[in-house]
């Protein structure tokens, strides 16, 4: 299993039940079309394998994201957390209160490309920002309870690329309502990400999205959907942080 860095939950602590929504809408399609183009998790170590590329050219890392989806997937946890929240609660409950934090993100975190034709030309990645909530829980010796709450019901849209040759045709706008709808289905109330401010065109088509996009170098703060949580990220001078309130209203 992938490791990251930081604390495990004190096991101590109670777990406390979180509610999973109640869907209002029906289950997603296993694709999406846009006109010849397909949107759909992705299904294979091989296509897993493709994220180094889509993780570069977005600027989100490369060789350890394609990596670390791969080894999720062969230890049967990636994705597993966002299909039905009855069966996410339960098994993350057993795996924060065993310590496996990992298997928690991962469980928590989809993998999402665009096909033509079975060819992959885009990705997209969400998921919990598994180092953030690890430095912000060592940082302020954070309980079980606010740990899973984080991992619950925060979620980032880590990145969405899609090649030279295919955009304009609204894969990005597919990729991103597909990313979205598997964190609203996993019951995840906030859906946030980041881009170069100096990038207008991003914060003109994450507007059109539905997200919030907030005044440039703005920390975003959880405290205001998770009760007594510590805060929030923080972006770097030059980014902007956009997010989304998952409702069951609102999607």
């Amino acid at each position: 299993m992938p490791k990251s860095k930081g604390r495990k939950p004190k096991k101590s602590d109670a777990v406390r039940r979180a509610s999973p929504r109640r869907l209002s809408v029906p289950a997603a399609a296993k694709e999406i079309a846009v006109g010849p183009y397909r949107v759909r998790p992705a299904r294979t170590p091989e296509e897993l394998s493709g994220f180094e590329r889509w993780a570069s050219m977005a600027g989100a890392g490369g060789p350890k994201v394609a990596a670390n989806l791969v080894s999720a997937h062969a230890d049967g946890f990636l994705g597993e957390g966002l299909r039905d929240p009855d069966s996410s609660y339960r098994m993350m409950a057993a795996a924060v209160t065993g310590g496996d934090v990992d298997a928690v993100v991962w469980a928590r975190t989809d993998a999402l490309v665009a096909t033509l034709d079975g060819q992959i030309v885009g990705g997209a990645l969400v998921g919990p920002a598994a180092q953030f909530i690890s430095d912000l829980g060592e940082a302020h010796d954070l309980s079980t309870t606010a740990v899973m709450q984080a991992l619950l019901f925060t979620s980032k849209l880590h990145l969405v690329a899609v090649d030279d040759d295919h955009r304009r045709h609204g894969l990005g706008r597919a990729l991103v309502h597909a990313a979205t709808f598997s964190a609203y289905r996993g019951g995840v109330q906030i859906l946030y990400g980041q881009f170069l401010t100096s990038d207008q065109g991003l914060a003109d088509f994450y507007g059109r999205q539905g997200f919030t996009v907030m005044p440039p170098a703005t920390p975003l703060n959880f405290s205001q959907w998770l009760d007594g949580f510590p805060g929030g990220p923080a972006p770097l001078a030059n980014e902007t942080f956009f997010y989304r309130a998952l409702t069951t209203d609102g999607f």
